[in-house]
């Protein structure tokens, strides 16, 4: 590897020492573009260190205008970095480059008369041989439209441009693409320069001269209806949105249910076996949908012309993978291995590294456990002396507020070990050698929700399983649901209003700071205060839904009413999450194809899995008076294990029945699939 820097280096100085007149006139151009050319719609912008050297800068600028991009290059406000907008103005080629990712689009109806072209060569024959059967129209006007709608998808020809659209200049053309889409197809072009046989981008990157690629906000961006955030963001933040709707949906249904289920309770019953009644409905309720996302899944590939994954497979390889070549036998081509039991050894180290930071955060917990009294028994594997008698009469920390402080010292220093176990996780997972993208992210997730999980559910679980307090876990369940509604109320409402305000003064401030120093246009100058945005992660917003799903049928049978006050709040959840992305509070995301959530449809449907075994718990001790028996050591697990076993195998077996029987793709989109691959 050494040997190929040396040689693109000596190549690099080469060229700087053969190219001076090649070098004038680019940095001609260069001025043009950058006085004259007036553009106000670039596609990215590339963030470069300080030190990058101007000769440098100037054959990469070649390197680009070469492939046909346009290109302005700046500086920050405070100097610190170097910025080059980019712009990709060759119409043909962005088409032909679509052609080469493989975007599916609808073609044109040529025939006005007759929307259905289904109904047209049926009908023609039909009539011709005067056996028109009115049962058979009934039965044509009986298919799904979305097959009328979605059977005219093809895969983009720009050779069959006429069969895209009824005017076949370019420009026209090229509006049949989305602003999402027009960003893929130039990062995969900028992906496609070459310096000697690296990637530019991942060359330079390497090389610690670019530090950033950044999609550039549009700037009549004021807000983006539900209907354009796949266009404008793309499918990979579209996808939440989507998500979200579904889950309101559903939850709508299961939120009457726990409501009646309360007001019984409060009101006019009390009887244990609705409760028992409503977990198991909970669970059944969390695989049907699961299900029926998995169908919606595949409905919205259509709607967003995701069928196969071709273009991703393209531009989402991991360029920091190296693989074993090989040949493979069934097309013959030499390609990069990395088998999984290679990986194996990746794994196990990520897995060491991790546990210690997990050891020290589930510590820290049993500490504050042991100081809030939480665990009382001595003979207990997590019970602490010292630190037990401490919040004791007579102790240091006996004070009136000493839970609630502590409280507030665990979240901020489990805040910081998170950002630690993050940052560990992220280097672990680069040294398992992903070939995609999205497997190297799927393993960061799931690296990541463990923490997660164990931070949130450990200390319920002990309560519940270990010091069999039902009394005392539904009062901190109830405390902990509740103040967290209101916590995310108060950060998904009122901190989105406070950091849009507060936005905008530094964006004036910084616009006339910017402009004193430099005649930079209005654009610009909003472009460049936009890259101290924050980026956008939408782990946060999977991981809040997540858990607040977690919360609603792990403990089912302990807080009835989660369901009902997680249906309002999502309202709430979902207006926060459009308005910051919708009002620019973050730096323009990357966009991506995709038609599914990922790993965290894996994660739920675990999540779902595990309530199995929540449930049945709770159910048991609770029929059988556990939970006060346990505690005064007079529990005899004979008979609650029998429950425990016939009521879990049941509802195992019943989840299964359900999941198999009902089909994961709906009829039309596999009526559909047929169609296509008849084309």
């Amino acid at each position: 590897m050494k040997e190929t820097l040396i040689t693109l280096n000596r190549t690099v100085s080469l060229k700087q020492q053969n190219s001076d007149k090649n070098l004038k006139q680019m940095s001609t151009i260069q001025s043009e573009i950058s006085n004259d050319v007036k553009i106000n719609c670039y596609h990215y912008v590339l963030v470069f260190t300080i030190e990058t050297k101007e000769n440098q800068l100037k054959q990469i600028i070649e390197k680009l205008q070469q492939n046909g991009f346009i290109t302005y290059q700046t500086q920050d406000l405070n100097k610190k970095f170097i910025l080059l907008f980019i712009y990709m103005n060759d119409n043909k080629q962005i088409l032909t480059i679509a052609q080469q990712l493989q975007f599916y689009k609808s073609t044109v109806d040529k025939d006005l008369e007759k929307s259905h072209q289904i109904h047209k060569p049926i009908l023609e024959k039909l009539y011709m041989k005067q056996i028109l059967d009115s049962k058979l129209i009934d039965e044509l006007n009986r298919i799904d439209k979305r097959i009328v709608e979605y059977q005219r998808l093809k895969k983009f020809n720009y050779v069959l441009k006429d069969e895209f659209s009824t005017k076949h200049d370019d420009e026209t053309l090229l509006k049949i693409f989305s602003q999402s889409e027009i960003l893929i197809i130039v990062n995969s072009h900028l992906h496609t320069i070459k310096i000697g046989d690296l990637d530019l981008l991942y060359f330079l990157k390497k090389e610690n001269y670019l530090t950033n690629i950044i999609p550039v906000h549009e700037d009549n961006l004021d807000y983006v209806h539900d209907d354009q955030i796949e266009q404008y963001f793309g499918a990979n933040v579209a996808i939440y949105f989507e998500f979200m709707y579904f889950y309101q949906a559903c939850l709508k249904y299961l939120g009457v249910i726990s409501l009646l289920v309360y007001l019984m309770n409060r009101f006019y019953l009390n009887i244990p076996l609705i409760e028992y009644v409503y977990s198991v409905v909970v669970m059944v309720w969390s695989t049907m949908f699961i299900i029926l996302w998995r169908r919606r899944e595949h409905e919205i590939g259509f709607k967003w012309g995701v069928i196969n994954q071709e273009h991703n497979k393209k531009i989402d390889l991991n360029h920091e993978f190296k693989g074993i070549p090989k040949l493979n036998l069934s097309t013959g081509f030499v390609t990069l291995k990395f088998t999984t039991t290679q990986r194996l050894f990746y794994y196990m180290l990520s897995g060491f590294e991790a546990i210690p930071i997990l050891f020290v955060a589930g510590l820290l917990k049993v500490i504050v456990f042991n100081i809030n009294g939480f665990i009382r028994h001595e003979h207990s594997l997590f019970y602490m002396k010292d630190f037990a008698n401490l919040n004791k009469p007579g102790g240091a920390l006996h004070f009136a507020y000493t839970g609630t402080i502590l409280d507030i010292l665990v979240i901020l220093l489990i805040f910081y070990i998170n950002l630690l176990y993050t940052r560990v996780c992220i280097n672990s997972t680069r040294r398992e050698n992903h070939k995609t993208n999205l497997h190297f992210q799927n393993s960061v997730i799931l690296k990541r929700f463990i923490f997660e999980l164990i931070n949130r559910f450990f200390h319920l679980f002990y309560i519940a399983f270990v010091e069999y307090d039902i009394l005392t876990l539904q009062d901190l369940l109830t405390k902990l649901f509740v103040m967290d509604q209101i916590r995310r109320v108060i950060l998904e409402s009122l901190v989105p209003m406070a950091m849009k305000e507060q936005q905008k003064r530094s964006i004036v401030a910084y616009k006339e700071k910017m402009m004193k120093k430099t005649d930079q246009s209005e654009y610009i100058v909003q472009r460049i205060a936009e890259l101290d945005l924050w980026e956008y992660d939408n782990f946060d917003d999977y991981i809040e839904v997540v858990f607040q799903y977690g919360y609603l049928v792990l403990f089912a049978s302990i807080i009835p009413l989660a369901a009902f006050i997680t249906y309002l709040f999502s309202y709430i959840e979902i207006w926060s999450d459009k308005f910051k992305l919708c009002h620019k509070l973050y730096q323009r995301n990357m966009p991506i194809k995709t038609k599914t959530i990922g790993m965290w449809r894996m994660v739920l449907n675990a999540m779902s899995v595990l309530s199995i075994y929540t449930n049945t718990a709770f159910i048991s001790l609770s029929y059988y008076n556990m939970f006060e028996l346990c505690q005064r050591q007079q529990c005899d697990w004979t008979n609650i294990l029998i429950v425990l076993f016939i009521l879990e195998h049941f509802l195992l077996t019943l989840k299964f029945a359900i999941f198999h029987s009902v089909k994961g793709t709906p009829k039309w989109v596999r009526i559909l699939k047929k169609r296509l691959k008849k084309k």
